[in-house]
């Protein structure tokens, strides 16, 4: 008996340091604050030209990481995709930017799923470590002016979709 509450016991305290080195990693830094200049980047879209935040200033952002292989990021497709086709692209951009992905698995998710959004792949990671990106989905909403107004980590729904988007108009 005395065996096995040693044995747990060294299996949990292996587990809590390997969290704590993983959690206290300087790799990624954490995301922008709100009200905090958004980081500026070019990526190539899925379906050809380029995709600049910096000449999005007077339109509200909404870009949303994802990767093919994440089973939440299926879940907020629709929603993203239905308000999507809501606003006006000349007053609201949204843009799904894959991560820690393939450009075919993210083409190959997106056609699957019916999103029709400019998309493109974070193809050298360093999008994602601008934006603090620490799972997937994480939606962030990107004001007139540039600067970070929110970010949701984790699968958004209608309402804060909305709820976000009409702050920013």
């Amino acid at each position: 008996m005395l065996k096995l509450q040693s044995r747990s016991f060294l299996l949990a305290l292996l587990m809590s340091s390997l969290l704590l080195i993983l959690g206290c990693s300087d790799s990624t830094t954490g995301p922008p604050a709100a009200m905090e200049a958004a980081p500026d980047f070019n990526m190539t879209l899925f379906e050809g030209g380029d995709f600049q935040l910096n000449a999005q200033k007077g339109k509200v952002v909404v870009m949303n990481f994802f990767a093919s292989w994440c089973v939440s990021c299926g879940e907020e497709t629709p929603v993203i995709e239905k308000l999507s086709h809501k606003y006006s692209p000349q007053t609201v951009v949204f843009l799904a930017i894959a991560v820690d992905d393939t450009e075919k698995k993210a083409k190959e998710f997106m056609k699957k799923m019916g999103l029709t959004i400019p998309a493109g792949l974070d193809k050298t990671g360093k999008i994602k470590e601008a934006y603090g990106i620490y799972g997937m989905p994480t939606t962030f909403f990107i004001d007139k002016n540039g600067k970070v107004s929110y970010f949701h980590a984790g699968v958004v729904t209608e309402e804060l979709l909305k709820h976000e988007i009409d702050k920013l108009l």
